[in-house]
């Protein structure tokens, strides 16, 4: 693994286990056995590791949507995967969904580019796929944008409240009742 994977994940254990703003660059550097030096090698600023743990999960989330686009299969169909894989995602690991529904919040503005980067580009993802299925005539006339936005902070929202329970045996059952409410409310 290189050092700035390692920084991340180090980054997202530490941010998870103490919050952003207590998190401490040599706790990161600690718990990565490096450096401090190396973690400024790789970043500028405990601002920029969360961006950048922000913007990893964006890139995976968006990489799948570009996989699934190669498929032929029905949008709804890549809907269900798309969240299904998310879900999956922040089950495995518990610290990501902590930082990504902690951190993820606040205004606007203030966000880093990552961190909008998540707010705004997974949710199209889910509203591109929410057109084609509208087009296709599988789903009600539905503001997709908004849509989009629902389904994807719904699902985060849901892998994060599981995990602060510590409700890990109920991770499928709440996913396969997240689907079904999501689709059987768009669906014509």
């Amino acid at each position: 693994m290189n050092k700035k994977e390692l920084i991340r994940q180090s980054a997202t254990k530490i941010i998870a286990a103490e919050g952003f703003s207590k998190t401490k660059i040599q706790e990161i550097a600690d718990d990565a056995e490096i450096a401090v030096g190396t973690v400024y090698i790789y970043f500028k600023s405990k601002d920029e590791i969360l961006d950048y743990i922000f913007e990893s999960q964006h890139k995976r989330i968006n990489q799948y949507s570009k996989e699934l686009d190669q498929e032929d299969i029905p949008p709804l169909e890549k809907i269900k995967k798309i969240l299904k894989f998310h879900f999956e995602e922040l089950q495995d690991n518990p610290n990501l969904a902590k930082v990504l529904s902690q951190e993820g919040g606040g205004i606007l503005e203030n966000q880093l580019q990552g961190m909008k980067n998540d707010s705004f580009g997974v949710p199209e993802i889910f509203q591109k796929m929410l057109n084609d299925s509208k087009r296709k005539g599988q789903i009600r006339d539905i503001d997709t944008e908004i849509f989009g936005s629902i389904i994807f902070f719904v699902g985060r929202e849901t892998a994060y409240m599981l995990q602060v329970k510590g409700e890990k045996d109920k991770y499928y059952q709440a996913f396969e009742e997240l689907i079904t409410f999501i689709i059987n409310g768009i669906k014509k």
